[in-house]
């Protein structure tokens, strides 16, 4: 049972190798003492430095059963909490993988960043055969099919993504950027909000919005009219 006393011993226990910048030390110190599951509500503590430190620990060690207490976090007042709770998601999404789909999921990380798309895509293709759950390989392959000018395609890998991790709000802000390019601009209005609502701190999604919102007007965001099978409701 989570307690104050169990926040300040792990305060005092893991700030030492926090500070020396030891990722290493601080997720093997961790593991050796709580669980995942026991650290998940420290990030509703009242002591930000609690909230701060869970965040990024979780970061480090945290599986799947940890991304709804971290998406929960996203919203917290405090910047610094919302950015470990972000950067920690994306870790996660990441890594909850098998073994056997990490290898080429890197490979086309890799290929990504060298902009070669096509190349990405046959290795993000390649770990979501061998792991059909792996919901950020289809992220990625989301991304790789947009820059490609694959909307279609990037909106249905988006859609993916969103069916196993029901609040990935990248994979959603990722769809608003394709109905963008499409010229479906209310359907992009709706996803780059539904994004927003999860995590509030993404200032590049709120830029977008205002910019959608000069260029189309009198958008019923209630109404459903423009409802699409891709879209995360």
């Amino acid at each position: 049972m989570y307690s104050r006393l169990d926040a300040d011993v792990f305060l005092k226990l893991v700030m030492p190798a926090l500070k020396t910048g030891d990722a290493r030390a601080l997720a093997e110190l961790v593991t050796a003492r709580w669980t995942p599951s026991q650290l998940g509500p420290m990030l509703r503590d009242p002591d930000v430095d609690v909230r701060r430190v869970a965040a990024v620990t979780l970061g480090l060690v945290g599986s799947m059963e940890v991304v709804p207490p971290l998406l929960d976090a996203l919203r917290d007042h405090d910047e610094q909490v919302n950015q470990m709770a972000e950067h920690g998601l994306w870790s996660i999404w990441f890594r909850a993988c098998t073994d056997a789909a990490a290898k080429p999921f890197k490979q086309g990380v890799s290929l990504l960043v060298e902009e070669d798309y096509a190349a990405a895509l046959v290795h993000f293709k390649r770990a979501i055969r061998l792991d059909p759950n792996f919901a950020e390989a289809y992220n990625q392959c989301a991304i790789a099919h947009f820059f490609l000018a694959q909307y279609e395609d990037s909106l249905y890998a988006c859609s993916t993504a969103v069916k196993r991790v029901h609040g990935h709000f990248g994979a959603i802000a990722n769809m608003g950027h394709s109905y963008t390019q499409m010229g479906e601009l209310a359907k992009a209005l709706r996803c780059y909000r539904k994004a927003l609502r999860i995590n509030p701190r993404m200032t590049a999604i709120e830029s977008a919005i205002e910019r959608l919102e000069q260029r189309y007007q009198d958008v019923n965001d209630e109404s459903g009219e423009y409802l699409a099978e891709y879209e995360p409701v």
